[in-house]
């Protein structure tokens, strides 16, 4: 039986792009007649940029997790399509290609309700201008990301489990923090990523980013309690 992925997406505040209303309905008609089974990723207005490109504290295209997870069951086979309006609405950078190769190694067929006939130099020609018009604002995003670097700030947008101090200076352990040190503990008893994301509730692709990222948290786990410490004896 065949499965499809209804790939939906409007650019932030670019009013020429195609509707939403128009993509979720002639997006999920093609899939439908293509597939058995459709699942839809409906990402709403959403930045089509990733972080190949662009440091947005605000959520890039990698940054959020529903994208990770479709990219991960593309890559393993689970669809037979990746349906979208046209390549554009899927990825504005160089995310598409890791998106296309998810797609080549699970076997699934990228196919474009928009007109897909046009050449691989017309496309790349059309990224190229598009890319061009944010250039400017790409690059006063990338100077401010450079000046937090060089005071040591942490930048980007909180990963799973923290926050931002009251300062917006460093990452601090946030609400769902217990979730992380359960990841982490579960993982150091040799749990596989499949089976910690059933225990705690959340998608396998945000328990491998914790556990990639276990030095950066317990790094940041350091920080806070070197900073506690520090407050008592000066209270004392």
């Amino acid at each position: 039986m065949s499965k499809a992925l209804a790939w939906i997406r409007k650019s932030k505040g670019d009013e020429s792009d195609v509707g939403l209303e128009e993509q979720r309905e002639l997006v999920q008609a093609l899939a439908d007649d293509i597939a058995n089974e459709v699942e839809i990723l409906d990402l709403g207005v959403h930045t089509g940029f990733s972080t190949m490109t662009r440091d947005d504290p605000a959520g890039l295209l990698d940054q959020n997790d529903r994208v990770q997870q479709c990219i991960s069951e593309l890559e393993a086979g689970e669809y037979s399509y990746l349906v979208a309006w046209d390549d554009r609405r899927i990825c504005r950078d160089e995310y598409f290609s890791v998106i296309q190769y998810a797609a080549k190694q699970g076997s699934a067929e990228i196919v474009y309700v928009g007109d897909v006939n046009e050449d691989d130099l017309t496309f790349d020609l059309k990224r190229r201008i598009e890319r061009d018009t944010k250039e400017e604002e790409i690059e006063k995003s990338r100077r401010a990301i450079e000046r937090r670097k060089q005071q040591g700030y942490d930048h980007g947008r909180p990963r799973f489990g923290m926050t931002y101090d009251p300062a917006g200076q460093y990452q601090v352990p946030g609400d769902e923090f217990d979730t992380v040190v359960e990841i982490l503990r579960l993982d150091q008893e040799g749990r596989s990523r499949r089976e910690i994301a059933g225990l705690v509730d959340i998608p396998t692709s945000t328990v491998q980013n914790v556990i990639e990222r276990r030095g950066w948290y317990i790094e940041r786990i350091d920080r806070v309690e070197s900073d506690i410490n520090e407050q008592l004896t000066t209270d004392l």
